[in-house]
């Protein structure tokens, strides 16, 4: 016995132990480069009715036009 009262290799497990951190450290990493490259790359597009509503609550546009233009977008030919 060494003067810790240990053999060597015998403080964390042994070698297995090490290939689980450094497996778990790649998967991690990985994990994490595609998820920033998703939030990065995400679609943030508005799709044309959700313009309209924004511009309709901001007050950009009155009823009238929104009701108008709401039916051109959905086909709605009441």
């Amino acid at each position: 016995m060494n003067s810790m009262g240990m053999g060597m290799g015998m403080g964390m497990g042994g070698p297995g132990v090490m290939w689980l951190f450094f497996i778990l450290f790649w998967v991690l990493l990985i994990a994490g480069v595609v998820t920033v490259i998703r939030w990065l790359f995400r679609d943030n597009a508005e799709s044309p009715l959700e313009i309209l509503q924004r511009r309709y609550a901001k007050g950009e546009i009155d009823q009238q036009t929104y009701t108008h233009m709401r039916r051109e977008l959905l086909g709605d030919d009441r």
